[in-house]
């Protein structure tokens, strides 16, 4: 097996475990929404700020920022690109230094 054949199932398998860290915080969201509409239900009238409706509102989007992120890199790695083997290999100068 060569070198670029060793990058590329090392990147696929690198943007499978990204792809499944996602799937795994999608399976989160449901737990996240249902606290996040309830606390929104619970919410005053006269209160401008909820402490609990902030804190869910956080932790749902920033949970869906990190499910796009991930997904994106996992696309990255999967078309192992140029710059995607850069990351998983030497550059040639250095093999050839080092050799």
């Amino acid at each position: 097996m060569s070198r670029d054949d060793l990058v590329f199932v090392a990147s696929r398998a690198f943007a499978l475990l990204l792809a499944t860290w996602a799937l795994i915080d999608i399976s989160y969201l449901p737990e996240e929404l249902f606290a996040l509409s309830h606390h929104v239900s619970l919410r005053s009238a006269l209160a401008v700020h909820d402490y609990w409706t902030s804190y869910y509102w956080m932790v749902t989007v920033s949970n869906l920022v990190r499910i796009v992120a991930l997904f994106f890199a996992a696309v990255l790695f999967w078309r192992c690109g140029p710059r995607v083997a850069e990351l998983f290999s030497r550059p040639a100068a250095e093999q050839e230094s080092s050799q």
